[in-house]
């Protein structure tokens, strides 16, 4: 913030950083400095990114296929 770009909501971060853990390893035990610069860079361009979960959240339920396809389709 104090370099004029605010940080994205909490909730966002704790997104980004399942994210980063799912992409990298996936194990309990891994390399934390790796990982807190992976997030620091998807921070960088939080707004670039379109991330979404398919794993309980796919397209094959139909309330769920309509909110996801409104959720996507905002800025």
């Amino acid at each position: 913030e104090k370099l004029g770009n605010p940080l994205p909501p909490q909730y966002a971060l704790e997104l980004l950083t399942v994210h980063a853990w799912e992409r990298g390893c996936g194990e309990t035990y891994f390399n934390t400095a790796e990982g807190f610069k992976t997030v620091l860079q998807l921070v960088m361009e939080y707004q670039k990114l379109c991330v979404y979960w398919t794993v309980y959240y796919d397209f094959n339920d139909q309330f769920i296929s309509d909110y996801l396809y409104r959720q996507l389709q905002k800025t």
